[in-house]
């Protein structure tokens, strides 16, 4: 079975050098998204990403910091609270992994939504301790989709069949 992202992915990951040691790769994370609605700006966002860098959150996918800046942005703009705890961090031969709680409130469809997810974060840095990978894993069904009108209702009528 083919699946492009997937594919695309592991393509796209070979060519990204392993993770440069970082000391505080928590709190580098925490910088933009500890408190995302305060921390997306575009001094931060540079601050923590390299000017060629590959990111997806399970929804869009980057490699252009122009283009990552204008998302995050948006989508904070669009949220009332945006936290995420840190609850782990491990270190591979070649990426740094962040286990985390995020905590989010944001309106869908006149709809207010207060939403509690668990993921993960596959990270690497380059030299200058600047992100060159970004891969995030959580369930975008249980943070996001169910809490929006006839998604939701599809979402949890699927989860309740399983």
């Amino acid at each position: 079975m083919k699946n492009q992202r997937v594919d695309e992915f592991l393509t796209t990951i070979e060519t990204i050098p392993a993770s440069k040691p970082v000391a505080n790769p928590k709190e580098k994370f925490l910088s933009l998204f500890g408190d995302f609605k305060k921390g997306t700006t575009e001094e931060v966002i540079n601050q923590l990403y390299a000017e060629k860098f590959y990111f997806n959150d399970t929804f869009k996918t980057f490699q252009s910091r122009e283009e990552l800046s204008v998302y995050l942005k948006e989508t904070a703009s669009m949220v009332e609270l945006t936290t995420v705890d840190i609850l782990d961090v491990s270190k591979s031969e070649t990426d740094y992994y962040l286990r985390w709680v995020m905590h989010m409130k944001f309106t869908a469809k006149g709809r207010e939504v207060d939403s509690k997810s668990i993921g993960m974060t596959q990270i690497r840095f380059n030299a200058e301790g600047k992100v060159i990978l970004h891969q995030d894993y959580w369930d975008g069904a249980e943070g996001f989709y169910q809490h929006l009108p006839i998604v939701g209702y599809i979402v949890t009528k699927i989860k309740s069949s399983l």
